[in-house]
């Protein structure tokens, strides 16, 4: 068996290097940042809009931090986890309205070893914690079934491009794949900010796996249902269909009218009789096969 070491290209090893050990912090409400994804962020709080202004003059690297309770406008050190994820930041827009949308590429995962302070907004002393990457049979059969189960729960979401199945072949580093899917699975907050703080890749793939088999059993679900559901809106507007054409028909031939009063008849005599369940039902099924029928068919007098 291999040891555990961690895995990591030589362009990422020189981004890496130039994070500092000191950065800023900006909060998130209602989202987890994962290494390796790309993220558009709405900026509107006074002290985040004046964090990313005064560190888009410089190298531009935030912590992004997830809010334990989003309900805070501005959260203090022990209301946000301490672990994130380190990112860049590419591109800054101000709308009309003073808010600014932020596009940042998650580097690395990291820990909060000591606040520094909370004005004008969050600083806080880090240190890096890439994935620990145990290479084998093992990962590369979790690697293989997380890329399958994705590809199938791609394949049952509504308007997705079929390119998106496709990309997922390309994606070898299995670090990536992983990040890739959780940045894109519906998990809700707790459990995605429990993948990120998980140290084992193996393990952070059997989670992933895990969700997303109970995803593609609600999708299946629901595609079945919607499926059931059309398919019987389908046979009431079929069976319409087709009753409008038959009475079109006998109207032509002139035995609506006929059948009609005859149904009618005995639709009273049956409400009136005084018949078992069992009876009432079989006599209903027969009025039903008479009221189809035309008069000169062979039954119609038999019924």
């Amino acid at each position: 068996m291999n040891n555990p070491k961690f895995m990591l290209s030589e362009e990422r090893e020189d981004k890496l290097a130039r994070i500092p050990t000191e950065i800023p912090i900006l909060p998130l409400r209602n989202i987890v940042a994962y290494p390796y994804s790309m993220l558009p962020l709405a900026v509107g709080i006074a002290r985040s809009i004046k964090l990313i202004e005064d560190i888009y003059e410089g190298n531009r690297i935030i912590g992004l931090v997830t809010m334990k309770d989003p309900a805070i406008e501005e959260p203090s050190p022990g209301q946000v986890y301490e672990i994130g994820t380190v990112a860049k930041i590419h591109k800054v827009i101000r709308n009309s309205n003073d808010n600014l949308q932020v596009f940042v590429e998650g580097l690395e995962r990291f820990k909060v070893d000591q606040w520094l302070h909370e004005e004008p907004y969050l600083k806080a002393r880090i240190s890096l914690l890439p994935d620990l990457v145990e290479e084998g049979i093992e990962l590369d059969a979790l690697h293989r079934s997380l890329r399958t189960l994705a590809q199938e729960v791609v394949a049952l979401l509504p308007n997705m491009p079929e390119e998106a199945s496709t990309f997922l072949n390309l994606v070898v580093d299995p670090v990536y794949l992983l990040y890739l899917v959780a940045a894109n699975a519906r998990m809700d907050l707790k459990d995605g900010q429990a993948l990120l703080e998980t140290d084992d890749l193996k393990e952070k793939f059997r989670a992933l796996i895990s969700h997303l088999s109970r995803e593609r059993e609600v999708l299946t679900m629901g595609k079945k249902i919607q499926t059931d559901a059309k398919e019987e809106i389908d046979k009431v507007q079929r069976e319409y269909y087709l009753r409008e054409q038959l009475k079109a028909i006998q109207k032509e031939l002139g035995e609506s009218d006929e059948t009609q009063s005859v149904v009618v008849e005995y639709t009273e005599k049956l409400e009136k009789a005084q018949l078992t369940e069992e009876a009432i039902k079989e006599a209903q099924r027969e009025l039903k096969r008479l009221k189809n029928m035309a008069p000169q068919a062979a039954e119609y007098s038999v019924i």
